[in-house]
């Protein structure tokens, strides 16, 4: 199918598009090497391409040329054939083009795209990776603190809250005195006689001021 006549006045400006600007090859890091290039037709009719490079002796393309169906893609490999780390190989610049045509005529040229091949010494380090570790690290080294720290300042205002201390001296005093007072029973004894009757207790009320004091203990042990 060939390029519709209404396209065919401004044919030579088709844009095209791949899959990366720019590719980029460390010579320090292997996997680097090959890399995939893909090439997009977003049209409704085959286009043919080829692809060019402006250091043929240093890449090699799997499929330097070939079709694309209308709305399809293709990929193709990128390879740096020369790996060697002199000098003239490091921190270069080189250039791929993508050229595109009619199907049916393979000279009339519709779009092209550039891709940009550099070459670099080493791969950079990625920061935001080797920061994480230490990010980590430190959590988990500051996680204990962070849970545990918190508690005993709470505990310690709870229990060196003045009003609190007072109000449980108190309750805690006032069992006490409950205990000590004579009980009904033992009014006839000539020392609690001298007690003003008001204040002898009941042995239900000794038992309930017991099982108060118990806890108050019990509180003041745990805090």
């Amino acid at each position: 199918m060939s390029l519709p006549i209404h396209l065919t006045s401004n044919a030579s400006q088709l844009p095209f598009f791949c899959s990366s600007n720019s590719l980029l090859f460390y010579l320090d890091d292997p996997s680097t090497f090959s890399q995939v290039l893909t090439l997009y037709n977003p049209y409704d009719f085959v286009v043919r391409y080829k692809v060019l490079c402006t250091a043929p002796k240093k890449y090699s393309v799997a499929e330097p040329q070939g079709e694309i169906r209308a709305q399809h893609s293709v990929d193709t490999i990128v390879r740096l054939l020369d790996t060697s780390a002199s000098s003239a190989n490091q921190n270069v610049v080189h250039k791929i083009r993508v050229q595109f045509f009619d199907r049916r005529k393979s000279q009339d040229l519709i779009g092209k795209r550039d891709v940009t091949c550099s070459i670099l010494s080493y791969k950079p380090l990625e920061q935001s990776f080797d920061d994480e570790p230490n990010i980590t690290g430190t959590s988990r080294r500051t996680r204990p603190n962070t849970i545990t720290s918190p508690t005993p300042p709470v505990i310690q205002q709870e229990t060196r809250d003045p009003l609190v201390i007072f109000i449980l001296t108190i309750l805690g005093a006032v069992c006490a005195f409950v205990l000590v007072l004579p009980t009904i029973p033992d009014s006839d004894n000539s020392f609690n006689a001298r007690i003003p009757s008001y204040l002898h207790m009941t042995t239900n009320s000794k038992v309930i001021a017991s099982y108060i004091l118990g806890l108050l203990t019990v509180v003041f042990i745990r805090r």
